[in-house]
């Protein structure tokens, strides 16, 4: 998670932020350098576990993985507004000092690089989610689905690419999350969710393209099964290891 800001920077030719130290992701960088506008799509909790139990259940998110498919590490915690936090910073949660939505920068974004290249961004999700209460505030264009559903964010995020076309956006997706946890992870009950975002996602990403958003698409953190649900935090691989895709402009 730590490569996501570097990645970012690179891809849009702009400086990395100050604590962003990691290397940049090169198959990435390789295929989307020198992109006009860029957005992050974080369907929340989609880890590598999760994914490889239901990718079938999800055919546009597949065949991007078929043709691009890559597997990340979230830092630790491996809770929401960490690893968003993370991924706008490059940096753990010692150096960013964001613990939960409400916090602050302690170190700077990409959200401020690219304010002072002359470049805008976006931070997009529901009332009362990391998306908007966290990302939205520090950006240019604060995204907030007040109806708390992801159908909105999926709208928001259209309308501002095609009206106000921010440089970069990142924009989660919370539906996944919230039916891992009321369900678990590997319950059949999460399926139409998943089905949902897919599709979500397709929608989105037909709209970015037209738009000449290059996308990465990603999860923050995996989830893991308990008896009453889903939970994560840990650093085990359910929890940790995300699976990450990426497509050009052109959705090539």
């Amino acid at each position: 998670m730590t490569q996501i800001a570097a990645t970012v920077s690179e891809c849009l030719g702009v400086p990395r932020p100050a604590a962003a130290d990691a290397r940049p992701i090169q198959p990435i960088v390789a295929d989307l350098f020198a992109s006009d506008r860029l957005a992050i799509l974080a369907p929340d909790a989609l880890g590598v576990s999760a994914w490889g139990l239901w990718r079938h259940e999800m055919p546009i998110l597949s065949r991007l993985h078929d043709h691009r498919g890559i597997r990340l590490r979230a830092v630790m915690p491996t809770i929401t507004p960490v690893n968003f936090a993370t991924m706008v910073t490059g940096a753990a949660q010692q150096v960013h000092g964001i613990g939960a939505y409400t916090d602050d920068f302690q170190c700077p974004t990409l959200f401020d690089v690219l304010r002072a290249e002359g470049k805008t961004s976006a931070g997009v999700g529901q009332k009362g989610y990391t998306g908007s209460e966290l990302l939205g505030r520090s950006a240019d264009h604060h995204g907030c689905a007040d109806s708390r559903t992801d159908d909105e964010v999926a709208d928001i995020t259209i309308e501002l690419a095609r009206s106000e076309r921010p440089d970069f956006v990142i924009c989660q997706l919370g539906s996944t999350d919230d039916a891992f946890h009321r369900h678990g992870p590997s319950s059949r009950q999460v399926v139409p969710v998943l089905a949902e975002t897919d599709a979500r996602l397709g929608r989105m990403l037909d709209v970015l393209s037209k738009c000449d958003y290059a996308v990465i698409v990603l999860a923050d953190h995996g989830q893991h099964d308990t008896p009453t649900g889903g939970t994560h935090g840990t650093e085990s691989d359910d929890d940790s290891i995300v699976p990450c895709t990426w497509v050009t402009a052109d959705r090539s």
